[in-house]
């Protein structure tokens, strides 16, 4: 504890030195500006002036480009977030369309499966029907022959 104090009490030292030397530095300044000082005649700046608003224009100009490619930047940016957005839209729309294709297709090629199947079938139906009708019309003559024959 005492340590601490011993250091306070020499920053508070140099505190109070410090100051005392910052009063003189003052006091010198004073002085110069005394002996030396401002002219009593104030400096006409006036001769400035146009240069002064001619940059002021010039800055509020390069202002309003800034603020014009900035917007034009934010409209591209607005632009191609939209483009973006129906892009992502038209692909998950593309590859839905193309997912039913293929279910269709698949669906297309079991109906073609089954189409084969049935004209398969018909044919042989229609074979069979063919070969019935040769054998009710052979039956239809036998039995013809027999009733006639048989009388």
């Amino acid at each position: 504890m005492q340590n601490l104090n011993d250091r306070l009490a020499s920053y508070l030292d140099k505190v109070k030195c410090l100051e005392k030397e910052n009063a003189e530095l003052e006091c010198r300044i004073r002085e110069w500006y005394a002996t030396q000082g401002l002219s009593c005649e104030p400096r006409d700046y006036s001769c400035y002036y146009k240069e002064i608003e001619d940059l002021q224009n010039q800055i509020v100009c390069a202002t309003i480009d800034n603020n014009k490619i900035i917007l034009d930047i934010d409209n591209s940016r607005m632009a191609a977030d939209d483009f973006r957005v129906k892009y992502e839209t038209e692909l998950a729309l593309r590859q839905s369309v193309e997912a039913d294709i293929n279910g269709l297709r698949q669906v297309l090629d079991q109906l073609t499966l089954c189409r084969s199947d049935l004209e398969a079938q018909l044919e042989s139906l229609r074979e069979e029907l063919c070969c019935l009708k040769k054998n009710h019309e052979e039956v239809n003559g036998i039995c013809k022959k027999n009733k006639q024959g048989s009388w």
